[in-house]
């Protein structure tokens, strides 16, 4: 088991792991989400002892280990830049960890079988007798993985091991690595920025951003139940767009999203929230393309551009709507000076720019024309409300 409490680092003012807290269960996969420069990758280096916590503990099996040397924690650690040693061999590359482990202590043969035993895992057996500049990127990827799980770790840490790899390799990889770590039983931590990895991959997910923790929860439970804008923002299989509205409640409990030039009528009960300012998350699975002259909860405008995916176009919709850019949808923290510190939001009337261009999936046999009118149809029980501070709102179906 692994788990980190309050754990922090900060160099000098600049504090780039804020009290996280979370725990890895025995043979769990767990992923750690969040955009560059979030702290994932000092998270996991904190973990595997290669740097030292400012405050906090690593705990590895119920026994604090913030005193354990890097080899005495049990844990094997992939890196995103592979890390390989040039003048060895594939096959001397991942024995290493054994040769320094062992030293003596088991034959080369006996080694020499486990090698050969987890270079078949990931299909690199033919390759063993090349050194890193003869294999390809996928190739030493393999390698790097194959290096860190040879000695049989209690704990494996993935540090975005497929961002160098390209996308059709990268996703015959992941399912590779989450094979071998579920038929292995080995806990997983596993570091990246690509949501759709994160989704695909893990048990539960820890979404990061600005060095603190915004929701842990299962796939399921990060992408249908956000806990704040950000997450809302940044996690979910369909893409989303953030835009400014207000709430208007009427005699009856029911509500009005006055999203500026249009707005979409609601039974849902936002008892309190009369006048309220907030902010809408829309995703690609709640819109539906519907006829320019529909009734309902439906909201216009013309075509600006067209993707085209083979199966399914995603069209994109300039509805006149204003929409919060991505500095916004950050809670509680902005960079200033190169440190995390807490700050007060900009009030919503000071965003300038326009973010909010909806995007909506469409049959590939109806391509409309950029500039023509369009309806979406809103599945308003699939839309996402926030508050000025990026705090979830809950609505109730009205009784």
């Amino acid at each position: 088991m692994i788990e980190t409490r309050e754990l922090t680092k900060a160099y000098g003012r600049r504090v780039v792991v804020d009290a996280v807290s979370m725990a890895v269960g025995p043979g769990e996969f767990m992923v750690v989400l969040g955009p560059s420069g979030c702290g994932k990758s000092t998270i996991l280096r904190m973990i595997a002892g290669l740097e030292d916590p400012t405050s906090g503990e690593v705990v590895l099996d119920n026994r604090v280990a913030n005193q354990l040397s890097a080899r005495d924690r049990g844990v094997a650690m992939v890196f995103q830049d592979f890390a390989l040693y040039p003048h060895l061999t594939a096959r001397e590359n991942i024995a290493m960890p054994l040769r320094i482990a062992h030293a003596g202590a088991r034959s080369l043969a006996d080694d020499m079988r486990r090698v050969e035993q987890v270079a078949g895992y990931f299909g690199v057996a033919d390759l063993l007798d090349r050194k890193p500049g003869q294999l390809s990127g996928g190739q030493r990827q393999r390698v790097a993985v194959a290096r860190a799980i040879v000695r049989d770790p209690r704990a494996f840490l993935l540090d975005e091991p497929l961002s160098q790899v390209d996308a059709h390799l990268r996703q015959q990889l992941r399912r590779e690595i989450a094979r071998l770590a579920r038929r292995l039983r080995v806990t997983t931590l596993y570091v990246t920025h690509d949501q759709q990895e994160a989704l695909a991959l893990a048990d539960r997910i820890v979404v990061l951003e600005s060095g603190r923790v915004r929701q842990i929860g299962t796939p399921q439970e990060i992408s249908s139940d956000p806990a704040d804008v950000f997450v809302a923002g940044f996690v979910g299989a369909a893409r989303t767009t953030l835009v400014q509205g207000a709430v208007y409640t009427d005699r009856r409990g029911s509500s009005v999203l006055d999203l500026g030039e249009q707005a979409l009528n609601s039974d849902r009960v936002l008892p309190g929230r009369h006048t309220d300012r907030v902010v809408v998350a829309l995703r690609t699975d709640a819109l539906r393309p519907v006829p320019v002259d529909a009734e309902g909860p439906v909201l216009r405008g013309t075509v600006s551009f067209v993707e085209d995916l083979g199966a399914e176009l995603l069209v994109h919709v300039a509805t006149g709507l204003v929409g919060v850019p991505a500095a916004y949808a950050s809670p509680d923290a902005q960079r200033s000076g190169g440190r995390v510190a807490p700050h007060q939001r900009r009030p919503l009337d000071d965003l300038e720019e326009p973010f909010g261009e909806l995007v909506v999936r469409a049959p590939a046999g109806t391509r409309p024309r950029v500039g023509e009118a369009f309806a979406v149809e809103v599945d308003l029980d699939r839309v996402f409300l926030f508050d000025r501070s990026g705090g979830r709102i809950r609505v109730e179906a009205e009784a």
